[in-house]
């Protein structure tokens, strides 16, 4: 069994665009900063467990533990939600 072809495959483009911001040197500003602390709320679970895993480091006094898998797991969260709006910036 084929597929049928296609030719508009791979030509759907978002239906909105972000036209870009400029700083007050007249530069752009990089859209993802501001995605970012909007996704930070919606990855607050994250947050949360990150924040506590530097708890539970601090208090340690043989200067063992490290909080990495909690905080790759927070940059997948943000990406991943950053990834949801970020080409509606790309032309």
């Amino acid at each position: 069994m084929s597929m049928s072809y296609v030719p508009e495959f791979g030509l759907h483009f978002p239906h909105t665009y972000v036209t870009p911001k400029k700083n007050g040197d007249g530069e752009y500003e990089d859209p993802k900063k501001g995605l970012v602390n909007k996704c930070m709320t919606a990855c607050a679970g994250w947050v949360n467990e990150y924040n506590q895993c530097v708890q539970r480091v601090q208090t340690r006094t043989d200067g063992k533990g490290t909080c990495i898998w909690q905080y790759e797991e927070l940059g997948m969260c943000v990406d991943h939600c950053v990834a949801h709006d970020i080409f509606s910036y790309v032309k």
